[in-house]
């Protein structure tokens, strides 16, 4: 019989390997967004008709959609190992609930970016999109330093919370 997901202080962990996979494609996610932000809004190149868009900005746009499918995946596995199992306990909820949520709309404003052709709402979309992406990391440090809080809280309270 499998065990079921670690617990520990900080609640109800991936493993090494499934946290280095999530944070490694969070971190690559970052990257690939904020350097094709940074050739969109300030790098332009010389071309036959005067300033273009950076040739860089398409495969980093690829980049970053073929590895939104992993991280989604990765978000996935999150909700049974993580999400519902430290429900009950009732701590993080909040910082919790606004990850998930950042990271529903992240999913859902790539998805509109690349299929809804509407040029009105694209810039919203696309401004929100990037905003809510680089805001990303300091909600996940938010939410670990929080379970972190609660672990010496516990500790020196001499409590042992399984799943907390």
């Amino acid at each position: 019989m499998k065990p079921g997901p670690r617990y520990t202080l900080l609640g109800p962990r991936l493993g090494p390997l499934g946290r280095r996979a999530v944070y490694g494609l969070c971190l690559l996610l970052l990257i690939t967004g904020a350097a094709w932000l940074v050739l969109h809004t300030w790098l332009r190149v010389e071309g036959p008709f005067g300033p273009e868009h950076h040739p860089l900005e398409a495969w980093l746009m690829r980049l970053h959609g073929l590895l939104a499918l992993p991280a989604l995946l990765g978000l996935g596995a999150l909700l049974p190992m993580h999400v519902w199992p430290a429900w009950r306990p009732r701590r993080r909820r909040i910082s919790g609930l606004v990850l998930l949520a950042a990271c529903g709309l992240l999913a859902l404003g790539g998805w509109a970016l690349y299929y809804v052709a509407d040029e009105m709402a694209r810039p919203w979309v696309s401004v929100s999109h990037w905003v809510l992406g680089l805001a990303l990391p300091a909600l996940v440090l938010a939410h670990i330093i929080g379970a972190r809080r609660v672990r010496l809280v516990d500790e020196r309270a001499g409590q042992h919370r399984p799943g907390v």
